[in-house]
Formats: C-alpha cells, sequence, structure tokens
C-alpha cells in the first residue's frame, strides 16, 4: 500500500523545503478550510496546528524500501487532516515540524483516508511530494487555538475497549513508576495517573515503556510542586482492569498545559469541583414537585414510574441549536382567554397563515423559540427544549430579535457569538419533564421552563449547611 502512494522524490525536494521563503515574503492566497478540501482540487492551501506526529519509521516492501513520517493537523474550524510525507521529504519534515506549531501546506495530493486506521474527523489524507510547500507559520497570534472534540470522561465508561479518544483533565494524582514482568520475559514499566475533567468525573491513565519514564517522572515532578496543570490526551485508548481506565501507548500525544478552552475552564476551576458542578441537595418530593435532581436521577426516576416532574437543574450548557434557522416557528398571535395562543401556524397557498385552533387566518406571525438545549452534569447529559419562557431568560432576547441578528450582515455580533458566551456556563434550569407517545414509543420530555445564573456563594453556604446537619446526624 505504501509504494503505490509512494511520491517520487529527488534530492530536490530537500533543497527545496530548506530553502523556504519567509512568511514575510511569501503570499498564500486561497487559504481553504480543511472541511471544503476534495480529492479534485488543484489550487488549494490548508492552515492548522500540529496536534501529533508518529516517529519516522522504516518501511520494506517486495520493491523497495523507504521511510515514512506522519502527522495530523488541525485547523481553526476544528477540522482536522492527515498528513504523509515519504523518504527524504519524510527525513527533513520529521525534524522540522513540530507539535503545537502553526503551518501553511499546500500542492499534496489529496486522497480519501483509510478509516481503518485514520480516526480523524476527516474522510481525506493529503500526501506531500517534492513540489509540496510545508512551511511554519509565524503569526500564530492569528490561528484560533482549539482543541480537538474532547469526550468527557463520564462518557467513557459505555465505550468499548480499545476505542481511540481524545480526553482533557485536571491531574490529581501521579504513582511512582512500576515495574512490569511481561509473560515472555522481558520487562516494562508502568506509571499510574488520576484526572478529572468538566463533567466532575475522574479517570486512570496508564503510562507504558519509555513514555512512563520520561513524562511520568516530568509529571511527578509537576505535581509534588503544588502545581496546578492540565493534561490533554490525543488518540488514547480506553481500556478496562478493575474499572474502565485510558492507556497510552506510542500513537498517543500528551499536551501540557495546553491553550484550548477545555484548559482555561479547568485552570479556573483549579482542584475544586464546587466549581464546576455546584452542590446538589437530596431531591425532595412535595406533591410532584422535586427541590432539586440531577440528571441521571430524573432518568432513573422516569424510567421507573412515567410521571410529571417539576424540578431544579443544575448543569453546564453544552450546546445550543441554531442551525438553519430552526429555533422558532410561526406562533398564532391572537388572544385567547387574556393569554397569547402561540399554537403553530400552516402557511396558505396565498402566504397567509392559519391556527387551527383559533381556526383564524391571519397575514402576520408572532416569532416564538422552538429551542434544542444539551445540558451536562457531574451524572450525564440530557437533551432539553426551551420554548419563549425559558429561551428568553437564557438569551436576553426575542426570537423576532435573534432571527433578525442571524440576517444581519451590517452588525459585528452574529447569533454564534452570542451562543458561544452562554456555552460551558453554569445555570439553574427549571424544568418540566414528561413523557410523550410517538409511532408506540413512548420518550421523555424535557422543556425549560426558567434559566437562571448559578449563585456560588448561595451554593457554598447550602453545602456547608448540609454537612453540618449530617455532622449533627452522626
Amino acid at each position: 500500500m505504501m509504494s503505490e502512494d509512494r511520491p517520487s522524490t529527488s534530492k530536490q525536494s530537500l533543497q527545496f523545503a530548506t530553502e523556504l521563503p519567509s512568511p514575510q515574503t511569501t503570499t498564500f492566497e486561497n487559504i481553504s478550510p480543511i472541511k471544503t478540501l476534495n480529492p479534485y482540487q488543484n489550487k488549494w492551501t490548508i492552515k492548522g496546528r500540529v496536534t501529533h506526529k508518529w516517529p519516522i519509521k522504516a518501511y520494506s516492501t517486495a520493491t523497495q524500501n523507504g521511510h515514512v513520517f506522519i502527522f495530523d493537523i488541525v485547523d481553526c474550524e476544528g477540522s482536522e487532516i492527515r498528513i504523509t510525507c515519504f523518504d527524504e521529504i519524510a527525513k527533513l519534515d520529521s525534524n522540522h515540524v513540530d507539535i503545537g506549531s502553526h503551518y501553511l501546506i499546500s500542492k499534496g495530493s489529496i486522497k480519501e483516508a483509510n478509516v481503518r486506521y485514520n480516526k480523524l474527523n476527516s474522510h481525506l489524507e493529503i500526501t506531500l511530494s517534492d513540489a509540496s510547500i510545508l512551511k511554519r507559520y509565524t503569526n500564530e497570534e492569528q490561528v484560533d487555538q482549539q482543541g480537538p472534540p474532547f469526550t468527557p470522561i463520564n462518557e467513557l465508561f459505555h465505550l468499548t475497549n480499545n476505542t481511540l479518544v481524545d480526553i482533557i483533565g485536571l491531574v490529581l494524582y501521579v504513582g511512582d513508576i512500576i515495574p512490569i514482568h511481561r509473560k515472555d520475559g522481558s520487562q516494562t514499566h508502568k506509571h499510574v495517573m488520576k484526572i478529572s475533567d468538566l463533567s466532575n468525573s475522574t479517570i486512570d491513565i496508564n503510562l507504558w515503556g519509555p513514555m512512563a519514564k520520561q513524562k511520568g517522572l516530568e509529571l511527578k515532578n509537576m505535581l509534588s510542586n503544588d502545581s496546578v496543570f492540565i493534561l490533554a490526551l490525543c488518540n488514547a485508548h480506553v481500556g478496562y482492569f478493575n474499572g474502565k481506565l485510558i492507556n497510552i501507548t506510542a500513537t498517543t500525544t500528551l499536551h501540557i498545559n495546553p491553550t484550548f478552552l477545555e484548559a482555561e475552564l479547568l485552570m479556573l476551576r483549579g482542584k475544586d469541583p464546587l466549581l464546576v458542578v455546584p452542590f446538589v441537595a437530596e431531591t425532595i418530593h412535595i406533591d410532584g414537585k422535586y427541590s432539586r435532581m440531577t440528571i441521571s436521577s430524573i432518568c432513573e426516576r422516569m424510567s421507573i414510574k412515567p410521571e410529571i416532574i417539576q424540578t431544579t437543574l443544575l448543569a453546564v450548557l453544552r450546546f445550543v441549536n441554531v442551525i438553519d434557522q430552526n429555533f422558532y416557528y410561526a406562533a398564532c398571535p391572537l388572544i385567547v382567554n387574556g393569554r397569547p395562543c402561540k399554537k403553530k401556524c400552516t402557511q396558505q397557498v396565498d402566504d397567509s397563515w392559519f391556527c387551527s385552533r383559533c381556526q383564524m387566518t391571519m397575514q402576520n406571525y408572532n416569532y416564538s423559540y422552538l429551542l434544542p438545549l444539551k445540558l451536562q452534569d457531574s451524572t450525564g447529559t440530557l437533551w432539553a427544549t426551551a420554548f419563549d419562557e425559558g429561551s428568553i431568560h437564557l438569551l436576553h432576547k426575542t426570537a423576532k430579535q435573534l432571527c433578525a441578528l442571524q440576517n444581519d450582515v451590517t452588525t459585528t455580533e452574529t447569533t454564534s457569538l452570542v451562543i458561544k458566551r452562554l456555552l460551558s456556563r453554569h445555570y439553574s434550569f427549571t424544568l418540566l419533564v414528561s413523557t410523550e407517545t410517538y409511532n408506540s414509543e413512548t420518550k421523555m420530555k424535557v422543556t425549560v421552563n426558567k434559566v437562571a445564573p448559578v449563585d456560588f456563594k448561595a451554593e457554598c453556604h447550602a453545602l456547608l449547611a448540609e454537612i453540618g446537619r449530617l455532622s449533627t446526624q452522626a
């Protein structure tokens, strides 16, 4: 397979790569997002940050021998792609490509990726030849420090063994190096760590072999100096030994204190989990109302006995779906019994709107929110729908205002910026949980009635009061 994809190389490739002009004198046009590349594209340039590189390796086929070097990059939109170099180009690039640095790449061969070995979010990969350009980009402040889509630790426990994942967390513990004797008589070494992420879940990390001696000792020294540091792992393997764990292999990349958004949030939290997942008191059931519940307790309660639950949930807002203007619907503006009808209207042939509840036809409608939200706490994730009441509390804008903002090309405040300011923050969600049946299938329906910021000071006082109550009972 390597021999078929191997480009022709010459001494020119080595000279070309070492004599690249400086960024100030080189003009790169048509910088494309990685996701827009296709195998039929000739002129393109991509710009991204190296997230992982493998050591240069020798290969041998029936007809030839050579070397191969592979590295991955990610652009500012979070799209990834794998780059492969052969022979002289591989020897040169392996010394000039650094993890975390940014590069401009063009004039490579684009082909379909082998999904058996390539687990990136792109279905393509690039092979560089002697005509390709690989150039370090010095204006790194212009490149967004966006990391890969990290998997929350609490979701790892549902994955099968040997699944490749990217995770990030704050290091809580680094053990001593442990010698391991294999069945064949050889010996290796293992280092065990423990990390915690924004889901307030923890998991053990196993470092093996030379990495255990090098990185393990470095991390242990950092932790012994009372340093608070973040560790990001790319291409780590999910494993199992007396519980789920993560194995670091030769293909895994470690980033210490990366400049990702998740790392900044973890640094702000420090080792105090109260700043990530607020205190959750015991649920109190009074006339069908629960004072507070977690996501897992909501799901468990509804699975045992479907009912209507009114409760509050302290959770992080992970995702808001405002794609393709599906966040609102045409609502009936008529007043029924002193309140707006808000029934969804259907458009007629003459562009008028008909309300089936009021049996009336009208020329205009009201914009009403129908906003899908993804919520997360320390026990799991939950999809909920916010109508006008909950959405206006969250966005501080009406659906009509948000729609106008989405279509306004004269303002710098875009819908994505409005949503971005809300994500990864904690809120107190007032929920109405019920069930609905569709196509003979019963599903849980969660509606957000109210959204409020979390008062962390009050949560700490509530925690202290609960500790005092428990200690008195003891």
